[in-house]
Parts: C-alpha cells; structure tokens; sequence
C-alpha cells in the first residue's frame, strides 16, 4: 500500500523549490479547483499540514478511513500519513504548510507540545464561535499575505501561537481522535528521520541509525524505499543537501564553513558532493539562490505597496 501512494512536497508538485519555505500558507480552492475539487491520496515526507475549513465541507481519505466533515473544522495531518481530500465547490477554507523540522525547532523547549501533533486529529467547534486556534490562525494568515517589516519573526511567532492554541484544544477541548496510527514501518521511518535531524552533521553511517531502531540496515532502506521511494542513505544525502542549501541561500558562512558544519572534513568533497547532488557548483547555486530569494522580495514589496 505505502508504495502505491504518490509522495509530494505540495500537492501535484514532484520537485522541491529550490530552497524550500518553512512555513506556506494557500487557499483551499486555489488548488483544490484546479484538480476539480478532488486532492487524491498522498503523503508529504517533510512536512505537517493544518486544514482549517471555515464553511463548506469535504470528504476525508486517512490511510484505510474515510469520513465526512462540515465547516467550521481544522484538521491536523502530520508528516508520513497519506491522505486525501474532495471538497465542496463552496468550500472556503485554507491550508498551512509547516516543514516538520521546523516545528520541532519552535516547540523544542516543550516537547510535549511536539507530540500533539503525531498523529491525525480534526477539531471541530460551533459555527460563529471560532475557536481560540481558529483565532490565531487567521492572524497568521493575514500575516503571510500582507508582509510588513520584520515579518518572519512575526510569522515565526504566530506559528507557534498557533501551534499552542491547537496543543490546548486537542488535549481539552473534545477533539475526535482519528484513530489513524502509522504502521510499524511508518513508525520506524518517523524515528529514523527523527534522529536523522539530530545528528546529521556527524554524518553517522547507516548501521548506526538502524541500531538504534532495533532493525537491520536491510530492513531500514526496505522501509525507506517502500514510504519514500529513496534508500536510506539518499534520505541522509538529502537532509545534507537541503542544509547546505538553506546556508548558502540564507547565511554569509564561507563555503569551507559550510562544508565544516556539515561534517565534511575536506570542502573540496563536500564541493563535489553537492555538485553531484544538485548540478550546481555551491558557489553557482549561492549566487542562483540569492538572485531568486532577491526577485521574491521584490515581488512581495510590490504587492504590499500596490495591494490591488
């Protein structure tokens, strides 16, 4: 089952950006139309998603579940877990797109707020009494489409309200547990990545990660191929690669530091490394980054000044 359904970074999107977001936020019917209401069963590997349906309603796919919600809702679809969707043409509603390390990286001080969100949830609450989270999602909303000065740190900071907010209402409000658990191989896949974002800059080999799984690497690059359709060492290789590019992209390190950070010991291989991995040169790849990240800027500080 798990290597039938299509894993995507959004939906019907095969490729990742070139530096992927942290944190995106859309419309439902902005994508939605375009597949005729219907989002087919997949799985993101990266991220977690909030569904948050204002009015309408839509037709649920968790896994080997299906079930039948009605605005006002959110619902909380963690990393890994395939799901789909058929909306409402009235529907109204927005998604938001939150890259799993990222979330890990707000909430650290507060692990217990990390596992609200291990598993599927759905919220719902009485139409005209939005929600706390509901609340806080707006605002959050608003934000990511109108972008003022200091804007990440407000968008950074709205996330984790939200986050919180949701946190609360799982564990007190009445939330309809799903009852959607991953299976024993969706679960090793989950730890693995998990401690993959612990350690990886110490480059560790894959028998060391299966190790401390309880499996053999064998069995680890089954269970990666049959969820991700990598091997364990490409999921390694691209944790690597998705670093490297945020610090090209984002921080004034040389590249010797980089490559030191991400424990290579020689800046001459992590050079080849990523050329093999990407087809650009780590000084090629800087330069493209900071030219797209730089037309992007433009774009939003047109859109602030001229809103219509």
């Amino acid at each position: 089952m798990t290597s039938t359904v299509p894993t995507y970074a959004l939906y019907g999107e095969h490729t990742q950006s070139l530096v992927p977001d942290s944190l995106h936020c859309e419309s439902i019917p902005m994508r939605s139309r375009h597949y005729d209401w219907e989002i087919k069963p997949h799985r993101h590997e990266l991220f977690m998603q909030i569904l948050y349906i204002r009015s309408g309603s839509a037709d649920i796919h968790f896994d080997a579940r299906e079930f039948h919600v009605n605005g006002p809702c959110m619902l909380v679809v963690p990393a890994f877990f395939a799901h789909g969707f058929r909306f409402s043409s009235n529907v109204d509603g927005s998604v938001v797109t939150v890259v799993t390390q990222h979330m890990e990286h707000l909430l650290a001080p507060t692990p217990e707020l990390v596992a609200c969100f291990g598993s599927a949830q759905v919220l719902h609450w009485p139409m005209g009494q939005p929600s706390p989270a509901a609340r806080s999602l707006e605002h959050l909303l608003e934000e990511f489409d109108t972008p003022g000065p200091w804007r990440l740190v407000a968008l950074e900071t709205l996330l984790r309200l939200v986050l919180v907010m949701l946190a609360r209402e799982v564990g007190v409000r009445t939330a309809q547990e799903l009852g959607v658990r991953p299976s024993r191989a969706m679960q090793h896949v989950q730890s693995f990545k998990a401690m993959l974002n612990q350690c990886f800059r110490e480059q560790r080999d894959i028998g060391y990660y299966a190790e401390h799984l309880g499996i053999t690497p064998t069995q680890l690059n089954r269970v990666c191929r049959d969820a991700l359709g990598q091997s364990a060492l490409e999921v390694v290789h691209n944790r690597l690669v998705m670093e490297a590019k945020r610090d090209l992209a984002y921080s004034s390190l040389s590249i010797k530091e980089i490559a030191i950070a991400l424990g290579f010991s020689d800046p001459g291989y992590f050079s080849r490394f990523f050329t093999r991995q990407t087809q650009y040169s780590p000084t090629d790849f800087r330069v493209l980054a900071r030219e797209r990240l730089a037309q992007d800027r433009g774009i939003a500080a047109r859109a602030a000044a001229d809103p219509a």
